[in-house]
């Protein structure tokens, strides 16, 4: 089973690292590309959880392998939702919608001539024009 996982996290790895970066000035693109890269992320996770279930599964394994393993499956799915969030960022960007301000500095709330809504993160009816 190790082998197996092994040459499916090396195949994402390769996938991730020739995920090339879009153009500058195309929010669509760096949608897109957030959203490969959400997707990627995700499979990295599932293929941590294959390995995870087979050391839990083998008695003979030191509890530590299933630990590392688990801790890589929660790495790879906070990376996984850092994309998505990036993706939907670019995507409000690109349709000219306050973006979460997920990604801190990609915040496009002053563009758009609003301020900063009552509770930080969170769009909504608390946002107003700036005059």
């Amino acid at each position: 089973m190790a082998l197996l996982v092994e040459a499916g996290l090396r195949r994402v790895a390769a996938a991730i690292r020739d995920t090339a970066p879009p153009p500058p000035g195309d929010p669509l693109a760096h949608a897109a590309r957030a959203r490969r890269l959400a997707e990627l992320h995700s499979r990295r996770a599932r293929w941590w959880a294959v390995l995870e279930r087979s050391i839990v599964g083998d008695h003979a394994m030191p509890l530590i392998h299933a630990q590392a393993a688990y801790a890589a499956v929660t790495a790879a799915e906070r990376e996984a939702r850092f994309w998505s969030d990036t993706a939907a960022d670019w995507q409000a960007r690109a349709e000219q919608r306050p973006t979460s301000e997920v990604a801190g500095a990609m915040s496009n709330w002053a563009d758009l001539g609003l301020i900063e809504p009552v509770a930080p993160g969170l769009p909504g009816a608390s946002a107003v024009v700036a005059r």
